[in-house]
């Protein structure tokens, strides 16, 4: 048995749907994205490609072999917590 991995579209709206047609608007909705930089998954298929192609304008669009979930893709966005040490960091040297 051949076992093949699931590919996944990142979609990620850049451009927002203010003045779109309601059949643009209605698309991005079906597609669960409601706001400009909001990311989301959508599988590879014949269906999503062809949502994606009548919103090619508004959204990025990468393959992917995982989806994240919400949880992951707020911590990678997120700043580390804490403070880093760098040592003699004050030091400038000109040369």
């Amino acid at each position: 048995m051949s076992s093949t991995r699931q590919l996944y579209y990142k979609v990620t709206q850049i451009r927002s749907s203010i003045g779109m047609p309601p059949t643009t608007r209605h698309t991005l909705e079906a597609l669960g994205l409601k706001r400009r930089n909001q990311t989301v998954y959508a599988k590879c298929d014949v269906s999503s490609a062809h949502s994606l192609a009548k919103v090619k304008e508004l959204v990025k669009i990468e393959v992917t072999n995982e989806k994240k979930t919400r949880e992951e893709l707020n911590r990678e966005r997120k700043w580390k917590s804490g403070y880093e040490v760098i040592p003699q960091g004050t030091r400038k040297v000109y040369e």
